[in-house]
């Protein structure tokens, strides 16, 4: 293969992709719909089994926290406000949600999970 198939190729493989993860959304969409619609998270057809996964996704107020973090000397540990940091320091004690209440917005997100059974 020269030069130029390969890059043809290349090509072509990236509009395939596109195309696919366009229709992939497509359809996710349409079936995140009939989750809500039905109101279920789970749905089984012929040996294809689709879960829906709730997700609550904190989305932090820099403005409040920052100053909350800098004050408590753990600004340092996060330098940005990374969920991942965050729910670290959670876990380790170091804060609380209790404490942290009113510094994030909650956004519920699903993530679809797909199993042959």
């Amino acid at each position: 293969m020269d030069l130029t198939d390969v890059v043809l190729e290349y090509d072509e493989l990236v509009s395939a992709i596109s195309t696919l993860e366009k229709r992939r959304e497509e359809l996710r969409n349409r079936i995140m719909n009939t989750f809500k619609e039905k109101g279920i998270d789970v749905m089984r057809i012929g040996n294809v089994e689709l879960r829906r996964h709730r997700v609550d996704w904190k989305l932090w107020r820099v403005r409040k926290l920052k100053p909350y973090l800098q004050e408590r000397e753990l600004w340092d540990m996060v330098e940005s406000v990374d969920r991942k940091t965050l729910s670290k320091l959670i876990e380790k004690g170091f804060l609380t949600e209790e404490e942290l209440e009113g510094m994030y917005d909650v956004e519920t997100r699903y993530s679809l999970h797909v199993n042959r059974v």
